[in-house]
């Protein structure tokens, strides 16, 4: 892969979302230490780290996707699919179905 400008600004965003993230985790972790059990405490962790983890497979499959460049063009698969469905009636029509 091809190191552009692009790349390496998408690098620097999910690094700084990742920090933010992060820290925001930790004193969230530090604020409800101090009010909860112990018990409580592992559920709501438990509940923190699999979304942590269900976003970063978002993320990471948005950044693929941006990378490939399925966003360049979001208006053509409509026209694709105009055409092939014309096809397919042309199609039809010659052999007999209408």
């Amino acid at each position: 892969m091809k190191i552009t400008e692009r790349t390496v600004a998408l690098l620097i965003l999910f690094i700084f979302l990742f920090v933010v993230g992060t820290i925001i985790a930790v004193r969230t972790v530090a604020y409800l230490e101090a009010g909860m059990a112990g018990s409580e405490l592992k559920g709501f962790l438990v509940e923190v780290i699999a979304y942590v983890v269900g976003l970063t497979g978002w993320l990471a499959l948005f950044i693929y996707s941006y990378m490939k460049g399925d966003f360049k063009d979001i208006e053509g698969p409509k026209y694709e699919l105009l055409e092939m469905e014309e096809k397919v009636v042309k199609a039809e029509k010659e052999g007999g179905k209408y």
